[in-house]
This record gives structure tokens, sequence and C-alpha cells, in this order.
């Protein structure tokens, strides 16, 4: 079967048996790879601000999706607010959590952007709508260019 060919009639269709092997590379772009490397390499988050409109994008992107014109990177402070949390108190096998983890939504300063990420140095009792938050990243020499380098967010004291 080739992929412009039109099946009208479902005895026609072929079932695989056994496994088929699907192998990609994901890569960040040229955006993510700035992110990435200013994560890495200084500790600091980039956004990308569009030339014509000013629309700041987190994460960054080389391309504006209102009016399609060329971004710039900006550097940002990485804080951001509290938009809405869970509270996980069961792992992935169904096993209650000794301690219970906060994931949220959290809308990045300066940005109309946000980043879902775990939320740490706060009890679960505490946390609200609104609060706001500071990045806290892997020691500088155990940085790798990825999204771990980003530990946790927390409260901004």
């Amino acid at each position: 079967m080739v992929f412009n060919e039109k099946i009208v009639n479902p005895a026609e269709l072929r079932h695989v048996e056994g496994k088929i092997e699907l192998y990609w590379i994901y890569t960040s772009g040229e955006a993510g790879d700035a992110f990435f490397k200013k994560l890495r390499d200084e500790g600091r988050f980039l956004a990308a601000k569009c030339r014509k409109c000013g629309h700041v994008f987190f994460p960054p992107r080389l391309y504006c999706e209102f009016d399609f014109s060329d971004t710039e990177f900006v550097e940002i402070s990485g804080e951001g607010c509290v938009k809405a949390f869970s509270v996980v108190s069961y792992d992935a096998d169904g096993n209650r959590m000794e301690k219970p983890e906060i994931y949220a939504i959290i809308e990045i300063d300066g940005t109309d952007g946000s980043i879902i990420h775990l939320l740490s140095e706060v009890e679960p009792e505490t946390v609200e709508i609104g609060m706001k938050v500071q990045p806290v990243l892997k020691p500088e020499e155990e940085r790798e260019g990825r999204i771990t380098d980003i530990l946790y967010f927390k409260p901004v004291s």
C-alpha cells in the first residue's frame, strides 16, 4: 500500500504483526538551542521578542506567530507566578509517595509564555494561584543544556 492509496473496502486493510521500530531524533531548533546554551553556560533564561509587534515568546522562537516577523532573543529573569497547580500524592505505579510533589503551570514574567515544572521548598497547603516563584538550577558544573537543568521553582523570598 502506498500513502496516496485510498482504501474503500475495510477488508483490504492489513494488520502488521510484531513490533514496528521507529527511530527519530528531536531537535530543539535554533531558538531552543540558544535557550538551552544560555541556561547551561550562564544560568539565564531567554525569550524571543517580535521585532514588529513586540510580542514576547517563551519558550523562544524565531518567528512571530501573529505577524510572521523575525524575533530577537532577550534575557528574562525566569521568575513567574503560579497559574495552576496539582499536588501529586501517588507515583506512577500507584504507590503513595512519602512526600507529595507539586507541579505547576508557571507564567513567566515579561512574556506571554509559561512552563510546567516542579515546585519545591513549599508545603502543598500554602501554594496559591498568583504566588511568585523563581527557578532553582543545577550547579553550573552539572548543567547539560537540558530542561532538567532547572531543578524546580521555589517561592520568591
